[in-house]
């Protein structure tokens, strides 16, 4: 599913436990992801590409575990597009008004 100019997002259905919420993320190069925490734990994987969020770049293989004690605002490295398998826990919770209609959308 398209969810802004560059970015992409598809649900990931577990057999074994359909209740998941775990997704994919296509990220155009020099993209970012609107500023935003968690209610609970977020845990991702770099498949492709990379990115940094302030604290540190993450790039293929790096695992990024963010929770409710920081706001961050993922951006995509110049160099190329970024795929990442999430994980969440809770909710995303999205600091703008645009951010947070789009987000209940697609249901993160």
């Amino acid at each position: 599913r398209w969810i802004g100019p560059g970015m992409r997002w598809s649900r990931v259905t577990l057999p074994y436990d359909p209740s998941a919420n775990v997704f994919l993320l296509r990220i155009g190069a020099g993209k970012e992801l609107p500023r935003h925490t968690h209610s609970d734990s977020e845990l991702t994987q770099v498949l492709y590409g990379s990115f940094h969020d302030g604290r540190a770049l993450f790039g293929p293989g790096d695992f990024d575990e963010a929770d409710d004690s920081f706001h961050h605002l993922p951006k995509v490295e110049a160099a190329g597009e970024c795929i990442c398998i999430a994980s969440v826990e809770g909710r995303v919770l999205f600091e703008g008004r645009l951010a947070r209609i789009m987000g209940a959308l697609v249901g993160m």
